[in-house]
């Protein structure tokens, strides 16, 4: 009876799966893209006596909007669109908010180690190297 809607399942999961990949394959491109465009700005920082973990949380702002945007976007679609798909069954069920705020939360710490892990490596570089040509 519920076969078509196992299959659903399987694809729904496939398709979720390669655009978790795609997705942080885009923000590993971006953070490259602004790291590269903002080296000189990184080195400065770094010889002003930057920490660490200021250059970090700098580009870590950035990322942390752009979710949170996602995620008010995105949340109130995705459960509208779950009760609707929840309609046609005949054993009823409530979905759980805290659902979606888990969901909202493991991708903040996804972009966030991504993010954290390329500004660390472009960090902990010598900024006589990238302030020489200037």
């Amino acid at each position: 009876m519920y076969r078509n809607d196992k299959r659903l399942g399987l694809s729904i999961a496939i398709a979720a799966f390669i655009a978790i990949i795609l997705t942080f394959m885009g923000i590993v491109g971006q953070i490259f893209q602004m790291i590269l465009n903002r080296t000189k700005e990184i080195g400065i920082r770094k010889v002003n006596g930057a920490q660490l973990s200021d250059i970090i949380s700098m580009f870590n702002k950035d990322f942390i909007r752009w979710v949170a945007i996602a995620f008010v976007v995105a949340s109130p679609a995705a459960f509208y669109v779950i009760i609707l798909w929840l309609q046609n069954f005949g054993y009823k069920t409530s979905v759980a908010c805290w659902i979606f705020a888990i969901a909202g939360f493991i991708t903040l710490l996804g972009v966030l180690l991504t993010v954290s892990l390329q500004t660390y490596s472009a960090a902990r570089r010598n900024p006589v190297e990238s302030l020489r040509n200037e």
